[in-house]
């Protein structure tokens, strides 16, 4: 794959801000989809919290044997909110890959260069869009036009949202991003989550936060506390599904390689429910 164009910045220079998707995918393994500054940023990512690949990387393995149980279970249906660039990296499917040729996905981000650049980095027929949103200030928006990309109101649909909460910092924009997910979901359908944390991994996390905030790239680690209020916040809280929250590495147990050390997940998942059965 050829590298893509140089993106110019608001200042002039190519590729001069660092960015969450970029990073991530580098993190992957992908090699065509950075700048110089996100190289730099991710090598002192590792320096600082040497764990934090594997983290990302069992963040992505999480992501793909959820969305294929939630495909054995019956769901064509995927919203992903803040979906970052699809990996380049065979052995890291996209979700459109994990959910099957039938379905239908529809990519959230509030980056323009993966708005510009995912769908070509997707090689699956399944029906995909990729729709420019900043979840703060758009949320309700995406979610009420969703049938206008493809998605049926009546069916249930997995709103996903993987490693996107961090990044937004302020308490009360994540509480109304996830409440929106909730109030606005069809009944029977599933939200998925996972949000960094600094619970499990007292040693590096702070330093890894420094580490983005100085790139003026600034997260919030939660814990396991504040993630469960995210979702029982509601007036309808939906039911988390067992195990609970705990961390993305041992998830989905049986699908790992290897035991993973409760650190290295770096992060916490769950899945919650809609409180109401699907419409027959």
């Amino acid at each position: 794959m050829n590298a893509p164009a140089p993106t110019v910045e608001a200042d002039g220079t190519v590729g001069s801000t660092p960015s969450v998707a970029r990073i991530t995918d580098w993190l992957l393994g992908g090699r065509h989809h950075q700048y110089p500054a996100d190289r730099r940023l991710g090598l002192r990512l590792l320096r600082a919290a040497p764990w934090f690949g594997q983290a990302v990387e069992l963040n992505h393995l999480y992501a793909h044997q959820t969305v294929s149980m939630l495909r054995e279970c019956g769901i064509r249906q995927f919203v992903d909110l803040g979906s970052g660039l699809p990996s380049d990296n065979p052995h890291f499917p996209s979700t459109a890959v994990s959910a099957g040729p039938d379905a239908t996905v529809i990519h959230v981000d509030a980056d323009p260069y993966v708005i510009e650049h995912g769908p070509q980095l997707l090689k699956t027929p399944a029906q995909h869009r990729f729709v420019h949103a900043d979840l703060r200030r758009d949320m309700l928006r995406v979610l009420r036009d969703l049938p206008l990309h493809g998605l049926d109101p009546g069916q249930p649909t997995a709103l996903l949202l993987h490693n996107v909460l961090p990044w937004i910092t302020d308490d009360a924009d994540a509480h109304a991003i996830v409440g929106a997910a909730l109030d606005q979901a069809p009944p029977g359908s599933v939200l998925s989550l996972t949000h960094l944390t600094a619970d499990l991994r007292r040693t590096g996390s702070a330093a890894a936060a420094l580490c983005l905030d100085t790139a003026g790239l600034p997260m919030r680690l939660r814990t396991a506390e504040e993630i469960c209020d995210l979702i029982e916040d509601h007036p309808q809280p939906w039911h988390v599904r067992f195990p609970g929250i705990v961390p993305v590495g041992l998830y989905h147990p049986r699908q790992c390689r290897a035991p993973v050390a409760i650190g290295d997940s770096g992060a916490y998942a769950a899945i919650a429910i809609h409180p109401e059965p699907a419409r027959r």
